[in-house]
């Protein structure tokens, strides 16, 4: 018989914080907006004013060069541009949708159990704690997985319009495997885990997202040291990143399951 990876007692706290989430509105046009502005409205916006605005006027383009691998020299000015839409700003706007969206989910699922009263209700099913910590971190984080496979295919679309309008290759490279496939589901766990462990000391959902904001100044000065030249964001450098954030989730799973107890859960 093959064995389930969630228990039917498991599937049904999913499916209950997965509409429990996407009924509550902040959360919901979180969901939503976050993704369409970061992966689809920006990067679309940059690439409009690349085709319309005349090379003079696109200053910074020779920084921009300066940054770039030996065999991506040749390329002209509005091609620079889409090449910092592709390698510069969007791995940022990218990663910071999973640490958004799983922070938001995440303080609605543990925090607004509290808030709606219904946490009493949920410690009393017939469930172990460690299988309702289970569902809930599995329920965030398939949320913002979601999110992430959609803004994926939104920030491709822009991009493959950018390739054909500018004669650019594919954006999509190691780089952006690793980014995908490892490092954005990474910082997805580290979002929902560091929220489990705050939960306990927030009075409301909202405190609890405002305290997660925190979380974005690592992602934030990890481009940052890109743009200024400091280190390239390649493979292997993105790779090393992922192995700290997994190392650093590992740590928060074992510690946020440990404190997800009745007396912190009724906290007020």
């Amino acid at each position: 018989m093959k064995k389930q990876l969630f228990t039917p007692q498991e599937k049904a706290i999913i499916r209950k914080d997965l509409q429990n989430i996407w009924q509550t509105k902040m959360i919901r046009l979180t969901v939503i907006l976050v993704p369409t502005l970061l992966c689809f409205v920006l990067p679309a916006f940059y690439l409009v004013l690349a085709w319309i605005a005349p090379p003079e006027q696109l200053n910074g383009t020779e920084e921009i060069a300066a940054l770039l691998p030996a065999g991506e020299q040749g390329l002209n000015v509005k091609q620079l541009m889409v090449y910092m839409i592709a390698q510069f700003l969007g791995p940022m706007f990218f990663l910071m949708i999973p640490l958004m969206v799983s922070t938001a989910s995440a303080a609605c699922s543990f925090v607004g159990e509290r808030e709606n009263s219904t946490m009493e209700t949920l410690l009393l099913a017939p469930v172990s704690l460690r299988r309702i910590f289970r569902a809930k971190v599995a329920a965030c984080t398939l949320l913002s997985l979601i999110a992430e496979a959609v803004s994926l295919a939104a920030f491709s679309a822009v991009m493959i319009t950018g390739s054909i309008l500018f004669s650019m290759p594919f954006y999509f490279n190691g780089s952006w495997a690793v980014l995908v496939f490892l490092l954005a589901p990474s910082v997805t766990l580290l979002g929902v885990t560091f929220m489990v462990l705050i939960s306990g000391r927030s009075k409301s959902s909202m405190e609890a997202m405002q305290t997660s904001g925190y979380l974005v100044l690592p992602i934030v000065l990890l481009f940052v040291g890109q743009f200024t030249g400091l280190f390239t964001l390649g493979p292997f450098l993105l790779f090393v990143t992922f192995l700290v954030v997994a190392i650093v989730d590992a740590v928060l799973i074992s510690v946020a399951s440990r404190s997800f107890t009745p007396e912190k859960l009724l906290r007020v």
